[in-house]
């Protein structure tokens, strides 16, 4: 049996979250939208609408939803093979959480300022590219059977997740986001 209460610690990072960030991501118009979305390819669809409005200044670049793709697929596999042991809450909010993060960019930066929403395009790509990554190296503990020791890491790096989407959206709403920001994805990766 684990040693730490699941929901308790999702509950948590939700609520770190609503303080950074001011949203309740389980009450997000977007965790409406993933109802009945079973499937990655649901969840990709939606959020590349999102992301359809980096690719007006970008010409049609799909680098952030091929990036974007590993981290949900990675996701989607690790809530299903926690099944019981984790809510699908929690998946849920990392998708809203990615939600908001690349809703956000566009909405920081007026119509003029095509070269600030490139540049900082470039390094939200770069932060999904590195946490799909990390995901995808994680995901081979999902092809042997979990110990309870496992479960609860992966549980901590999908709420460490949140943490850093609050971050870069922290940063982005300041206008301070930079690729600096996969830097401290990676360095929380190492911790």
């Amino acid at each position: 049996m684990p040693a730490v209460s699941f929901p308790a610690i999702i509950d948590k990072a939700l609520a770190d979250y609503h303080d950074q960030i001011g949203v309740e991501l389980d009450k997000h118009p977007f965790a409406d939208e993933l109802r009945g979305r079973d499937s990655p390819d649901d969840v990709l669809k939606l959020l590349e609408d999102k992301a359809n409005a980096f690719e007006v200044y970008r010409d049609g670049n799909r680098k952030l939803i091929n990036w974007l793709s590993p981290v949900v697929r990675v996701i989607h596999t690790l809530s299903g093979v926690l099944g019981e042991a984790i809510p699908l809450q929690a998946a849920k909010a990392i998708f809203v959480g990615v939600d908001v993060l690349i809703t956000v960019l566009p909405l920081t930066f007026s119509t003029d300022a095509a070269k600030g929403v490139s540049s900082s395009y470039d390094a939200l790509a770069d932060l999904f590219e590195c946490i799909g990554n990390f995901l995808k190296r994680l995901r081979i503990y999902t092809d042997i059977p979990l110990t309870p020791s496992m479960v609860d890491i992966i549980v901590k790096i999908m709420v460490e997740l949140l943490s850093v989407f609050a971050l870069a959206t922290k940063q982005i709403k300041q206008g301070r986001f930079s690729k600096e920001i996969c830097e401290e994805a990676a360095r929380r990766e190492r911790d």
